[in-house]
């Protein structure tokens, strides 16, 4: 019963907070949508900071989730890396909210980038390794280097001032995408992707 209760504050607290942003959604307006009291909310996630952390740290591991099943589907590694990179077929996150959350509550940033060392990071590179055996992925690259670019770029963007910058965070993510396929796909698949 605990469990569905803190489920279903989450979902309506990420549909408000899609909807309108953080900043303008309160606790009491999360409180009436559920509906429970404000205390409820408070007992499950301690702030407003949390709630939103919890948001996030939700869609991580449901990307989490898709990036395992891609990997899993694929026919080759580059393929793989292709459909992971492939932010179009991501469930859509409002723009305003991630860049609100960011704004807001910089302390998700670290608990995000750490989930990414923790679940992702590895894994990335083992695809990478992978791919280098399969001939797909360029083998003068060093996958540690790969992945200590990969981390570099996902903490540059991950600052506001940084993303303040960037207007349209889809076309961010699909030039990212061109130019790291495009940078270590083996000469041959270069043209192929």
């Amino acid at each position: 019963m605990r469990q569905r209760k803190r489920e279903q504050i989450l979902e309506k607290a990420t549909e408000l907070f899609f909807a309108r942003g953080v900043a303008d959604v309160s606790m009491d307006d999360i409180a009436a949508a559920v509906p429970v009291a404000k205390m409820t909310i408070y007992k499950h996630f301690r702030s407003k900071e949390r709630l939103v952390g919890a948001v996030m740290e939700r869609y991580m591991r449901e990307q989490h989730a898709i990036m395992n099943r891609k990997i899993a589907e694929s026919p080759d590694t580059l393929s793989a890396l292709v459909s992971i990179l492939d932010y179009r077929s991501m469930p859509v996150v409002p723009e305003r909210f991630i860049r609100e959350s960011l704004e807001l509550y910089p302390g998700i940033v670290a608990d995000l980038l750490r989930y990414y060392r923790e679940h992702v990071h590895d894994q990335l590179r083992e695809l990478i390794v992978r791919g280098q055996e399969e001939g797909v992925i360029r083998k003068d690259l060093s996958p540690h280097i790969l992945m200590v670019y990969m981390q570099g770029i996902a903490e540059y963007f991950a600052r506001p001032d940084v993303l303040a910058q960037f207007h349209d965070l889809r076309l961010l993510g699909e030039q990212f995408r061109t130019m790291f396929l495009f940078g270590i796909a083996a000469p041959k698949d270069r043209q192929a992707r």
